[in-house]
C-alpha cells in the first residue's frame, strides 16, 4: 500500500504564491532603488545643476544593482558518479522499489557522492535527480536507507523540489546584489553602505520566511518517511546520521587526505566503517548526539528543524516492525571500483594513477616510508640519542627546531618545534621497525608499532612527553621493559 502524502503544512499553491510574492517584491525594491539612483545621476543635469560626484556615484551604484539582478541560468554539474541498475542492481532496485511504494516516479538519474547525506533535485519539469552518499551507507541499515529514500520522495510528493529552485535563484540574486555592493577589503563609501542596507534587511527577511517554509517541508517529509518505514526505524536513522555524519569530514581530513597526498588511495568506505566504530569516535558521536538532543535549538535562519523537534513531530506515527536488516553498504556492488570512479570524478584523470592501498598496509607502505624519508634527510640532528633518551631529546626541541630552520628557511617558527618532534617520533618508529616491530595505522588510531602483545605509538609518546602527561622516568622504565632503550633514534635505514 502506498504511503500517504506529506503531513500537514502550507499548501503547495500557498508556498508558490509566497515565493512569487517575495521574488516580485525583491525586484520591485531593486529596480526602484536603481531607478532612483539613476534619476539622481541624470536629472540634475537636465535641470542644469548637476554634480559630477553625485552623478558618478548614482550611475555606478544604479548600474551595479541592475547588473546584479539579471537572472543567471544555472547549469547542473554532476556531483558524483552516475549509477544505473545494470551497475548497481541492489541499490538502484531499492530506490525504484521505494518509488513504487510511495506512489512516485523513480528518479531519472542517480549519483553517488562522498558525503554522509542524501538529497533530491528536480531539473526542469521532468528530470528527477537523486544523490546518495556512499559514507551514509556505512552508518545506517537497509531499512534505514529506505526511510531516507522515502523522506526524499516526500519532497517530491510535496512539490518541494519544484519550489526549491525558485527560492534558490531568488536567494542567489539577493546575495549577489549584496556582494556587488560590498568591498572585500572593507574600503567602501558611506553611500555604498547606505544603498546596501535595504538589501540586507530584505535578505534577512527573505531567509527567515523561506527557511520557515523549508522547515515545514522537512516535517512533512519526515512524516512521509515515518509512515512508510516505521517511526522507530526513521528516528534511529535520524539519530545515527546526526551522530556520525559530521565525523566523515574529520575522517577524510585526518585519514584519507594524507594518503591521497602520498599518492595512495585507500578503501574509503571500509575505513569509514572502522573509523565510526573506534571507541574514541563512538564516544564523541554519542556526546554530540546527546548535546544536540538536549540543547539543540532551531535558529530562524535554519533550513532544517532541530533533531529534537523532528523526532517529537513523528511520535504519533506507527512504530513499525523492529529493524533486523543488514547494513546498507551491503547493497553496493564492487565498492572499490565505484570509489575509484568517484576519485576520478573529484580529482580528475590523474586520480587513476593513485595506487590502491589496504588499511592493513597503510602503516608500512605510507607512514613508515614517510618516516624513513624524514629520518634519512635530517636524522643526524638527533645525534647519538637512543629510544631510552627520548625524554632528553624532547627537552632539546628548541635546539633541533633551530637547526631545522637553518636547513629549511621557509619553515615558520611556530611549526619548527612540531617538525622537530615529528623527526624524533619518526626516528623511534623506524628504529622499532628495523628491530622486528610492525607498523600499523588503523583509522581513528595513532600510528602504532606492534610486537606481539606490546605496542608503542611513537608520535603519541613524543606528544605526551612534550605536554607532561608522560614523565621521563616513566618512559625510560617502559623502554627498558620492552627492551628498546638502547635503540638508536638515527637508525641506518634503506633509502625509500
Amino acid at each position: 500500500m502506498a504511503a500517504r502524502g506529506p503531513g500537514r503544512g502550507p499548501s503547495l499553491a500557498g508556498r508558490f504564491a509566497a515565493a512569487i510574492a517575495l521574488t516580485i517584491a525583491f525586484y520591485v525594491l531593486a529596480i526602484g532603488i536603481a531607478a532612483g539612483l539613476l534619476a539622481v545621476a541624470i536629472l540634475p543635469w537636465v535641470w542644469g545643476h548637476g554634480n559630477p560626484f553625485v552623478s558618478i556615484t548614482g550611475l555606478v551604484l544604479g548600474c551595479t544593482i541592475l547588473v546584479a539582478i539579471v537572472p543567471r541560468r544555472g547549469r547542473f554539474t554532476p556531483p558524483g558518479v552516475r549509477i544505473t541498475h545494470a551497475e548497481q542492481p541492489a541499490l538502484v532496485g531499492l530506490i525504484d522499489d521505494e518509488a513504487r511504494a510511495c506512489g512516485e516516479a523513480p528518479p531519472n538519474e542517480i549519483y553517488v557522492t562522498f558525503e554522509a547525506n542524501a538529497g533530491v533535485l528536480e531539473l526542469g519539469r521532468r528530470r528527477r535527480v537523486m544523490l546518495v552518499g556512499l559514507p551514509l551507507l556505512q552508518i545506517i541499515t537497509e531499512r534505514g536507507l529506505r526511510a531516507v529514500i522515502a523522506h526524499e520522495y516526500g519532497h517530491y510528493a510535496g512539490g518541494d523540489t519544484r519550489l526549491g529552485p525558485w527560492i534558490h535563484r531568488t536567494r542567489e540574486t539577493v546575495l549577489r546584489t549584496i556582494a556587488h555592493l560590498s568591498d572585500e577589503d572593507g574600503d567602501e563609501s558611506w553611500t555604498q553602505a547606505l544603498v546596501r542596507l535595504p538589501f540586507l534587511w530584505y535578505g534577512r527577511a527573505f531567509l527567515r520566511i523561506t527557511n520557515a517554509i523549508s522547515r515545514r517541508e522537512e516535517f512533512a517529509a519526515d512524516a512521509f518517511a515515518a509512515r512508510r518505514a516505521g517511526r522507530d526505524v526513521h528516528v534511529e536513522t535520524l539519530r545515527r546520521v546526526h551522530a556520525f555524519g559530521p565525523s566523515f569530514d574529520a575522517y577524510w581530513s585526518n585519514e584519507v587526505a594524507p594518503l591521497l597526498s602520498a599518492g595512495r588511495r585507500p578503501p574509503v568506505g571500509e575505513g569509514f566503517k572502522a573509523f565510526v566504530h573506534a571507541p574514541a569516535i563512538a564516544d564523541a558521536a554519542r556526546e554530540h548526539l546527546e548535546h544536540e538532543l538536549e540543547q539543540g535549538v532551531t535558529d530562524p535562519y535554519d533550513s532544517h528543524p532541530s533533531l529534537a523537534e523532528r523526532i517529537a513531530a513523528v511520535q504519533d506515527c506507527p512504530p513499525g516492525e523492529p529493524d533486523e536488516s543488514r547494513p546498507a553498504a551491503a547493497l553496493i556492488s564492487d565498492e572499490l571500483t565505484l570509489e575509484a570512479a568517484q576519485a576520478e570524478h573529484l580529482f580528475g584523470p590523474d586520480a587513476g594513477e593513485l595506487q590502491p592501498v589496504g588499511w592493513d598496509a597503510v602503516g608500512a607502505e605510507v607512514y613508515l616510508q614517510r618516516a624513513r624519508r624524514l629520518v634519512d634527510a635530517h636524522g643526524e640532528l638527533l645525534g647519538e640519542a637512543t629510544a631510552g633518551e627520548l625524554d632528553r631529546m624532547v627537552d632539546e626541541l628548541g635546539r633541533v627546531a633551530g637547526a631545522l630552520q637553518q636547513r629549511e628557511p621557509e619553515l615558520e617558527v611556530e611549526h619548527a618545534r612540531d617538525f622537530a618532534a615529528a623527526l624524533m617520533a619518526d626516528g623511534l618508529l623506524v628504529a622499532l621497525h628495523e628491530h622486528g616491530w610492525s607498523v600499523e595505522a588503523p583509522p581513528a588510531e595513532p600510528v602504532v608499532c606492534r610486537r606481539g602483545a606490546d605496542t608503542v605509538p611513537p608520535h603519541a609518546v613524543v606528544h605526551e612527553l612534550r605536554d607532561g602527561r608522560l614523565s621521563g622516568a616513566a618512559w625510560r622504565e617502559r623502554a627498558l621493559a620492552l627492551g628498546i632503550a638502547s635503540l638508536s633514534l638515527r637508525p641506518v635505514s634503506a633509502p625509500a
